[in-house]
């Protein structure tokens, strides 16, 4: 696998984890796949994304208990 050893992969995933921590590895993995999913879409040509965020509704509004 790209001319890795064992050695090298071992010495890889403990610097991965002292810098990403292990609780963040699954959080890390989910984001990585996501990514991957929306470059294959985006390749493929599929209906592009709408990532404008969505305003809170009225009633979030009201429930919402941040002081101003």
């Amino acid at each position: 696998m790209f001319g890795f050893g064992v050695a090298e992969l071992v010495l890889l995933l403990a610097v991965v984890l002292f810098v990403f921590g292990w609780g963040r590895l699954p959080q890390l993995g989910s984001n990585f796949r996501q990514a991957i999913r929306n470059f294959k879409q985006t390749a493929q040509g599929g209906d592009e994304m709408d990532v404008t965020p969505e305003a809170p509704s009225e009633s979030e509004r009201k429930e919402s208990r941040h002081v101003r």
